[in-house]
């Protein structure tokens, strides 16, 4: 005689398993609630980067491209798809040019020095703007060698007047008998100037006697190439597109 069947475990009516479903549905954000939190993370990300966006904007307002750009890199890198990120791409590029050349101007204005001393007995004090001429890579030793370190100094003394000469610092720079330079500004034709060879005490100096003619035409420059008339070196060469002759004038 065959048994009886038994209910399955497993068997769960139709409507137990809507019930079921509809609970584990309700549980669950609703389309509004999720809305909202999804604006709600988005604002909380605009909001991170609200302080960056204004150092943004206050570098780009007062021109200082290179602050600028290195705070729209944060954004870019932190906050992708930002309201804020669109903004600070506006332009970018032509901003990453800007602060380039920002860069390279602050560092040709390092390259000087002002220096302002009192001299006793005088209502003036002496003023100067220094520099030295360009030199191999460090990585380069053998080269120190070949090269002199040389100074170029511009003075104006209350005693003596305004100066313009090199100081030979390390190595061998020689102007010849008579003293006279071929100076090359930027890529003009040399010019020549007469020298006179003298000594700081300490150091040989070489003096360009045409101090006015040579400072007038450095302030427009971005080079300087000078070598001695007969050859007996070879040139030297400044960047000396960050001169400031204001700077100068006031004694630094």
């Amino acid at each position: 005689m065959p048994l009886p069947c038994r209910p399955s475990l497993f068997r769960v009516r139709p409507t137990l398993l809507a019930a079921a479903v509809l609970a584990l549905t309700a549980c669950g954000p609703s389309p509004e609630e999720q809305r909202a939190a999804a604006e709600a993370a988005a604002a909380a990300r605009e909001a991170a980067m609200a302080p960056t966006l204004q150092v943004f904007r206050d570098a780009k307002g007062r021109g200082d491209a290179r602050i600028a750009v290195a705070s729209a890199e944060v954004i870019l890198a932190d906050g992708p798809g930002t309201a804020a990120a669109t903004e600070v791409s506006e332009g970018l590029d032509a901003l990453r040019e800007a602060a380039k050349t920002q860069v390279e101007a602050e560092r040709l204005k390092a390259l000087w020095s002002y220096v302002s001393t009192p001299i006793a007995g005088e209502s003036n004090p002496q003023k100067a703007a220094s520099m030295r001429n360009q030199r191999p890579e460090a990585d380069d030793p053998a080269s120190f060698a070949v090269v002199p370190t040389v100074q170029l100094v511009l003075r104006n003394d209350p005693r003596w007047g305004q100066s313009v000469y090199l100081v030979i610092e390390e190595g061998v720079f020689e102007c010849g008998r008579p003293c006279a330079f071929n100076i090359t500004l930027d890529e003009a034709a040399p010019k020549r100037f007469a020298g006179e060879a003298s000594s700081t005490g300490t150091r040989p100096a070489l003096f360009i006697k045409d101090d006015a003619g040579f400072i007038r035409a450095l302030d427009a420059a971005r080079t300087v190439r000078i070598a001695p008339v007969d050859g007996r070196a070879d040139p030297i060469d400044f960047e000396v597109g960050g001169f400031d002759i204001g700077r100068y004038q006031a004694g630094g």
